[in-house]
């Protein structure tokens, strides 16, 4: 499978520069080109799908359940503070306006557009794109293409709702400003590309994403291939009108979900923190790697973050967060070594219908669903009544954070609340004063200056106004 796979990526610039039927024509015999659904499928898989990387990891590191690692080995020869791994980070940990183009060492990171996360996507997105563009022509039955195209048409939407999130305003604050280009064919072109808004572009993932459903709903239901499938669809255009604030829409998809058999994991039982595979039944797409879970003492789990745990009881807390001589170590991550540990699964799905529930205002199916959420979480658990909107909200929106924490959801999440203020500490080195760092409630930082590199290859991007802020201040 592997040697077939790779075979099938070295002929990927045939189907970018070549119309349908001229890819479609024989070659030697010894290469070989993607004709079958099948092969198309395969392609797919190696130049659309995410790999054992996290493009996003960084935003792990400016939301607000991070905390640096002061304490760690004071007055030891193996203290954090002032040591590469501590600075590498910095920039993002802070909210630098530099930190999309050098690390806390004063490195530029690079002067290659390649190695950011805006031209990562892109490449998905490109890959995604060639296999839109051929796969009517291939052979194999209707149900098979529609399979494969429904695949594209998901996982390019994904890739554009975290692009839009990334570098645009959030849906909720400024729609009509700028965000990122639509590119959704393979065509090469000697334009540059233009920016769409954040309605736009929004829009455009709907689109892929009611499509995408339409395609596959129909079919079989595929698990544990690593492709997406119908419930995963499903998942994200209810992440996606929750971002809207498409609140009725929102519990429609959440319902197809468990329409679509399913099911939540009674974590109680549970004895490591191991849960994010596919022997986990909530889950029903594993997707990406976490690069930065492996550097675990630099930053850590903050002390407020902590608190917001039954820390007896929540297996969240007891097997996803570990204590190494007093210090708190991310533990939920087990596998990092090339291993996809990134999900959607239905645990998402009740979240954001009890979220979209309790802003129309039918809080008893709002509280159904996270008491049966926390049933599965919380070793004895006993059942809540919330009878106050504003406090249900507060306690879904709290069980989120818990749920989905170093999932790359509370950044995201944090900009659609409304870009509250948060406050970091760091020490640059031993001896040092102990300095606070502060992003303002609705900061241009919250959303994200494009690299420089990125700049001098599209002239056409406008550059967001977080990119031109002072350098940040610690006091």
């Amino acid at each position: 499978m592997k040697y077939k796979l790779f075979s099938v990526l070295s002929v990927f610039t045939l189907l970018v520069f070549s119309s349908c039927s001229k890819f479609l024509e024989e070659q030697s015999q010894s290469e070989i080109i993607p004709k079958t659904a099948a092969d198309f499928r395969e392609l797919l898989m190696g130049s659309g799908y995410i790999g054992n990387e996290d493009p996003t990891d960084f935003v792990s590191f400016m939301d607000d359940d991070v905390d640096f690692n002061i304490e760690w080995g004071i007055g030891t020869p193996y203290s954090i503070v002032g040591t590469p791994g501590a600075k590498t980070d910095y920039l993002y940990y802070t909210w630098q306006p530099t930190l999309a183009d050098r690390n806390g060492l004063g490195d530029l990171i690079s002067t290659d557009p390649a190695n950011t996360a805006y031209y990562t996507f892109y490449e998905l997105i490109k890959g995604c794109n060639a296999v839109l563009d051929n796969i009517n022509a291939a052979i194999g039955s209707r149900q098979e293409k529609d399979r494969v195209r429904a695949e594209a048409l998901a996982v390019r939407a994904f890739y554009y709702f975290r692009l839009v999130n990334l570098y645009g305003e959030p849906y909720n604050s400024n729609p009509q400003s700028l965000a990122v280009p639509l590119k959704l064919t393979s065509d090469i072109s000697a334009e540059y590309m233009q920016q769409a808004t954040v309605a736009k572009v929004y829009e455009q993932i709907v689109n892929d994403l009611k499509e995408a459903s339409t395609l596959m709903d129909p079919l079989p239901i595929a698990r544990r291939d690593f492709h997406i499938n119908q419930p995963a669809i499903h998942i994200l255009l209810s992440r996606v009108y929750l971002y809207m604030e498409k609140w009725e829409e929102c519990v429609t998809e959440a319902n197809k979900v468990f329409e679509q058999a399913g099911v939540l994991m009674n974590m109680t039982g549970i004895t490591s923190g191991n849960w994010l595979t596919y022997t986990n039944p909530e889950v029903e797409w594993m997707f990406g790697g976490r690069s930065q879970a492996g550097d675990q003492n630099s930053y850590i789990p903050s002390a407020e973050f902590r608190s917001i745990f039954d820390q007896d009881n929540d297996v969240r807390f007891k097997y996803g967060i570990s204590n190494s001589n007093g210090t708190p170590l991310i533990n939920k991550y087990t596998n990092v070594n090339g291993e996809l540990v990134q999900c959607l699964r239905t645990g998402e799905a009740l979240l954001n219908r009890a979220e979209a529930n309790v802003q129309l205002g039918k809080l008893p199916a709002a509280m159904k669903d996270l008491n049966d959420l926390r049933r599965t979480r919380i070793i004895g658990y006993t059942d809540e009544s919330i009878g106050n909107k504003d406090a249900l909200l507060a306690a879904v929106r709290l069980e989120r954070r818990k749920e989905f924490f170093l999932e790359g959801f509370r950044w995201f999440d944090l900009r659609r609340y409304g870009m509250p203020a948060i406050t970091h500490r760091y020490q640059h080195e031993l001896g040092e004063a102990i300095l606070h760092y502060t992003l303002k409630e609705k900061d241009p930082m919250y959303t994200l200056p494009f690299p420089t590199s990125l700049l001098e290859r599209n002239p056409a991007l406008k550059q967001n106004p977080s990119a031109t802020m002072p350098d940040r201040i610690g006091q």
